[in-house]
């Protein structure tokens, strides 16, 4: 016999539903429709996540990293002048969107980032989008959006935003900057003073994406990066909308992502120098690639080596090498680390990946209310009703919020409470046996049992005189779940 569990899914259904009835309501404005039909159709597609910070902050250097593959490109000048969607797709594939609502396919057999530069440097009034669809696997499970940089040329000459693009075309947002400005925080702001995005503001990781730059750009340059992360973090202006600041070598990160025969073997050649010797050459970019020594590593295999490992890299690869690490999958697992792409990746997984469904249902209700905004007419009055009862009965919200603050380290409680708040908020599973600690197959007697023996645990601790006022919110989320699965038992 089946059994009712704690609704999760339900608020992406209603919001669907919503959605649909909206779309119903509007069918005589073609525009407006078929706008919420694009939207209706992303519900079954990847996850989308933007990619977003001011100009030059690393932007295609961390898509690559993430994708696993050098697609998009990287320059010295600002380059991406349109919107540029990186997805999955069984061959290569590059189609281009107007502004006018024309698609026209790129004829192409691979990608190379010359081909995708030149398109991106269209002006963003003749060219509305690119696709690049690519058999990477790193594309399976999420759709990554790179829009022009915040404030940059691009955004400016057109008069449109980064914001509003963040706001129509993704689900989550991926902020990236190399040190954290006003402009920063103002953006970010922007992007959560709608009321939805108020009330279920997490959908935004922060990355400090050239953490080997940070202080002097020495040895100590990623744990710098890692204390102004954290101060940022919980800064209370920041704190409203994310739980997680990342610090990042996202140039390291593609060059393990990207590692190859040809790069190992011209590192061990270049290990073979003296340590002093080595160590003199990687004080700048220049003595690395001019230097003579050794014959069988050119001069320009160096400039290779140091444009796509940079400085930082290049050390942690003689280290690692030097510690008998001379494997290349191996090597590039250990750079890989070093880089720290692997606790953005577990991040991004946790914060996006595995709350999909709660992302998508923002996504639905903000294009709701944006319409409703956008073009009231008479009777809309019922659709502003469900929307509100939506935003305001939805428990994801707040148990995503304090999910999403005890991954982090935001906040955290002793250990056992800790296990058991994230066990009991969804992070184990969202159906009542995950949330409980139990088998699937576990007997409802038994799962009522258990959900009344936590509520009295978590009761106790909305008594408890240590915990401060975040933590004794962070108790009442708690309580209200254990409530739920007992409500659920009973029904």
């Amino acid at each position: 016999m089946s059994r009712p569990d704690v609704p999760q899914g339900d608020l992406l259904e209603r919001s669907r539903a919503l959605l649909i009835r909206t779309m119903t309501f509007y069918r005589d404005d073609p525009r407006t429709s078929a706008w919420l039909r694009g939207r209706l159709e992303r519900l079954d597609q990847p996850l989308r996540i933007a990619v977003s910070g001011r100009v030059k902050s690393g932007k295609s250097t961390l898509i690559n990293a993430l994708v696993g593959q050098r697609l998009a490109p990287t320059d010295a000048e600002e380059s991406t002048q349109v919107n540029t969607f990186y997805q999955y797709g069984p061959e290569p594939r590059i189609t281009v969107h107007t502004p006018h609502g024309a698609v026209q396919n790129v004829p192409v057999t691979t990608l190379d980032t010359n081909t995708i530069r030149d398109l991106q440097r269209w002006r963003p009034d003749e060219v509305s989008r690119l696709v690049i669809e690519a058999p990477a696997p790193g594309l399976q499970a999420i759709t990554l959006l790179e829009t022009p940089g915040v404030s940059s040329s691009a955004m400016q000459d057109t008069g449109r935003s980064a914001l509003a693009q963040i706001l129509s075309e993704a689900d989550a947002l991926l902020y990236l900057t190399r040190y954290p400005q006003q402009t920063d925080v103002q953006f970010l702001q922007s992007v959560h003073e709608l009321q939805l995005a108020r009330r279920a503001p997490i959908n935004t990781i922060i990355t400090f994406s050239r953490a080997d730059e940070m202080g002097n750009g020495g040895s100590g340059a990623v744990a710098a990066a890692e204390r102004i992360a954290l101060r940022f973090r919980d800064d209370p202006a920041v704190r409203s909308f994310t739980q997680y600041s990342i610090p990042v070598i996202g140039l390291l990160g593609q060059a393990a992502a990207t590692f190859t025969e040809a790069d190992l073997a011209a590192l061990i050649n270049l290990r073979q120098l003296p340590e002093k010797a080595l160590e003199t050459l990687l004080l700048s970019s220049d003595r690395f690639s001019n230097n003579p020594t050794p014959e069988s590593v050119p001069p320009s295999v160096r400039q290779d080596l140091m444009d796509r490992f940079g400085r930082f890299g290049l050390a942690q690869a003689f280290t690692a090498l030097a510690e008998g690490i001379t494997d290349q999958k191996r090597l590039s697992a250990t750079l890989l680390e070093a880089s720290r792409l692997n606790d953005l990746q577990e991040a991004v997984h946790q914060q996006f990946i595995e709350r999909q469904d709660v992302l998508r249902a923002r996504s639905v209700l903000l294009a709701v209310d944006m319409v409703l905004r956008a073009n009231p007419r008479p009777g809309v009055q019922q659709l502003r009703g469900e929307f509100e009862r939506l935003l305001s009965n939805a428990p994801e919200w707040e148990e995503m919020r304090l999910l999403s603050a005890l991954q982090s380290g935001q906040l955290s409680f002793p250990r056992p409470l800790q296990n058991e708040a994230r066990r009991l908020l969804g992070a184990q599973g969202q159906d009542a046996a995950s949330r409980l600690g139990q088998e699937p197959d576990t007997l409802e007697s038994i799962l009522a049992e258990e959900a009344g023996a936590a509520l009295a645990r978590w009761r106790d601790q909305a008594v408890n005189p240590l915990h401060d006022r975040a933590h004794l919110e962070a108790v009442r989320v708690v309580l209200r779940s254990c409530e739920r699965l007992i409500a659920s038992r009973v029904h």
